[in-house]
């Protein structure tokens, strides 16, 4: 989700980190399925270009309905359970959701392809079984470059959205 927080703080109104997020969980459920069956291979077909392709399509087709779902259920929650308001915005746009679920899919493909040496498809798989992408960076690099993603993405996301109470003329206030 690092990345994803990263291109969120880039493009805050462009870009769905639900859909990012679910489109991660789509393709990590073929990795599931596969050990739930005690199969030999896990990163199969939606860890390929080709897959990740199908899976963006289909998750920007029910992204933005899907994305204001949860958000309204997350505000359901957040008024019951915090004295704090943490409510988010519901509304998600079709450019956002399609935005979230393509860069959600590739990046997931590159940065899998980075760092599972046993990858059971190459990424580029039907056209070739080369993995161009093995050994780019060590495994470990990936995952401290997506956590420093994340907490740059952050700062940059609520550094901007946060803003601190204006100044006001009266005495002893914001001194």
């Amino acid at each position: 989700m690092g990345p994803g927080m990263l291109v969120k703080a880039a493009m805050p109104r462009r870009f769905s980190l639900v859909v990012f997020g679910l489109t991660q969980v789509v393709i990590d459920t073929e990795v599931l399925w596969h050990m739930a069956r005690h199969d030999i291979c896990y990163h199969t077909f939606f860890h390929t270009f080709l897959g990740a392709t199908c899976v963006a399509a289909a998750i920007s087709a029910i992204g933005k309905p899907v994305s204001q779902w949860i958000k309204r259920l997350w505000n359901c929650v957040a008024i019951r359970c915090s004295n704090s308001d943490v409510t988010v915005e519901t509304h998600t746009s079709w450019t956002a959701a399609i935005w979230g679920a393509a860069i959600g899919a590739y990046s997931h493909v590159v940065l899998d392809s980075i760092y599972h040496a046993n990858m059971d498809a190459a990424p580029l798989q039907p056209w070739s079984a080369a993995n161009p992408f093995l050994g780019w960076i060590a495994p470990e690099w990936v995952e401290i470059w997506c956590v420093l993603a994340g907490i740059v993405g952050l700062i940059w996301y609520f550094g901007r959205t946060i803003r601190p109470p204006a100044p006001t003329d009266e005495p002893g206030k914001n001194s």
